[in-house]
């Protein structure tokens, strides 16, 4: 009688020990990540992966990441993937799909700022003040709106040093306002993402490319770009976005939610702009140790880019009122008063 008590008891814990660990393994939810990044590209090594750990830590082990072996679909449509769910979290890049996100384009426009550090965090705060109310990212909920380093001008043909010297060069362009501005410039623009440039490059489709300088050594094209060419202030940056599938957002708990909300956002795009003003630095670096070419724009050049790609905005100005916004104008001069009054405390 008693060893079958003590059967009877040893069973029940048992049963109790497998109750009790149950909600916890239910309570995991794993999100599927497509990965596009290279192993120790700036955005991937620095920011995203220590990011991924951080979820997994704030939500006290109920939320994991998990990174594909393989990007999911192209580059170009990383939204849609999301959007459909065929992965859970992605980075886009809305510029690869003209024509869909063009209220976005606010935060690309020409001469608004050549420094990551200051444009990353701002760029997110802006738009969830000012441009999220446009639905243009339904079905994905973005954690982070970010721009990383202002895209400078890569060729293997010659110094940029005057508009003639940018006539015919077939360049590589990420999104419709460097597209546009190629063109004024006397430039081919060839609209392709950065992960076909070396193969393009290299087999002289390509002249050059507008790329972050941090990309350049990343995507291994130091060989491929004698010439480099820092245009102050930018002819453009590129808005990227981590976002998650919105239902699967919202089947996260409210407190995992908030808690990765707070990892996210500006503060996930300020360490965005830190690494890549960092990567800049090297990259250029790598680039006149190796020999190549690296010159500044002269103050004459830059106004003469200036007045010649002035059409990029007002073209935005025009396609941004179409789409909804009161007076596009109002929200420029806000942006650039606040990288304004930012980069004085740099």
């Amino acid at each position: 009688m008693i060893s079958r008590t003590r059967r009877l008891v040893g069973a029940l814990a048992l049963i109790g020990a497998f109750a009790a660990a149950a909600p916890v393994s239910a309570q995991t939810t794993v999100i599927k990540y497509s990965n596009w990044l290279p192993v120790g590209q700036a955005m991937r090594m620095e920011v995203i992966e220590p990011w991924i750990a951080e979820v997994e830590k704030v939500t006290a082990g109920r939320v994991k990441i998990d990174t594909l072996p393989k990007v999911v679909g192209t580059l170009p449509a990383q939204f849609d993937v999301a959007r459909d769910g065929q992965a859970d979290l992605v980075v886009f890049i809305p510029g690869y799909t003209p024509n869909r996100f063009d209220i976005l384009e606010a935060l690309q426009m020409p001469f608004v700022s050549d420094n990551p550090e200051v444009l990353a965090p701002i760029a997110d705060r802006f738009f969830r003040k000012h441009l999220a109310s446009y639905g243009e990212f339904k079905g994905v909920h973005p954690l982070s709106v970010y721009v990383v380093s202002p895209g400078q001008l890569f060729n293997n043909k010659r110094p940029l040093r005057s508009i003639a010297d940018f006539k015919g060069l077939k360049f590589r362009s990420p999104q419709p306002s460097a597209t546009q501005a190629l063109t004024l410039l006397g430039a081919v623009p060839v609209n392709k993402p950065v992960s076909e440039t070396y193969e393009l490059m290299s087999s002289g489709v390509l002249d050059g490319t507008l790329m972050p300088p941090e990309s350049i050594p990343a995507f291994k094209l130091n060989d491929l770009v004698p010439y480099a060419t820092i245009v102050p202030g930018a002819i453009y940056n590129t808005v990227l976005v981590l976002g998650i599938n919105e239902d699967k957002w919202k089947s996260l708990r409210a407190e995992d939610r908030e808690a990765i909300t707070r990892i996210s956002g500006d503060a996930f795009a300020a360490k965005i702009g830190a690494a890549y003003a960092k990567g800049d630095r090297a990259a250029f670096e790598g680039l006149r140790k190796a020999g190549k070419s690296v010159e500044t724009a002269s103050p004459a050049l830059v106004e003469e880019m200036k007045k010649v790609i002035a059409p990029v905005e007002k073209d935005w100005i025009e396609k941004a009122k179409k789409k909804g916004v009161t007076d596009p104008q109002k929200l420029l001069d806000e942006l650039r008063a606040e990288v304004a009054a930012a980069s004085r405390g740099k």
